[in-house]
């Protein structure tokens, strides 16, 4: 009996590492993501509005000039700072703005849109404003309290 003991088979040691149990694990880790990946990924779809292509034309220099206000009203008109009482449709307002452009090339715009104005009104102006040559355009907010 004692030789069973101590002197008998004995059985070696594996230096090598298991990696079944790791390899079990990562599957199922993949699995779970599989299957959660699209629960998690819910996309917000947004009906962009439409705008017309920009083509550069050249940069203009800006100067120290008092700029030029486009207000853009809650009921989709707009009012320049020249004439503050006459409501505008946005062909005359693009009129105004190739005019306007064409001969004051460093003249500073500001488009102030009330809260209201849909966004489509707004980058419509926009848009006009950067497809005409203006490179500098500000848009005017109110901080809130």
């Amino acid at each position: 009996m004692r030789s069973s003991l101590r002197g008998g088979h004995r059985k070696k040691l594996m230096s090598e590492m298991n990696v079944v149990p790791y390899i079990d694990v990562t599957l199922i880790l993949l699995i779970i993501f599989m299957i959660t990946a699209p629960i998690v990924q819910q996309a917000v779809t947004v009906d962009l509005p439409q705008t017309p292509k920009i083509v550069n034309k050249s940069k203009n220099k800006v100067s120290n000039q008092v700029p030029f206000v486009i207000t853009v009203t809650k009921e989709g008109y707009y009012k320049t700072s020249d004439d503050t009482k006459t409501l505008l449709s946005f062909d005359e307002i693009a009129a105004q703005i190739v005019a306007r452009s064409q001969l004051h090339p460093d003249q500073l715009f500001t488009i102030q849109g009330d809260k209201l104005t849909p966004y489509q009104n707004v980058m419509r102006l926009f848009v006009t404003l950067k497809a005409n040559g203006v490179d500098k355009v500000s848009l005017v907010t109110q901080p809130e309290q």
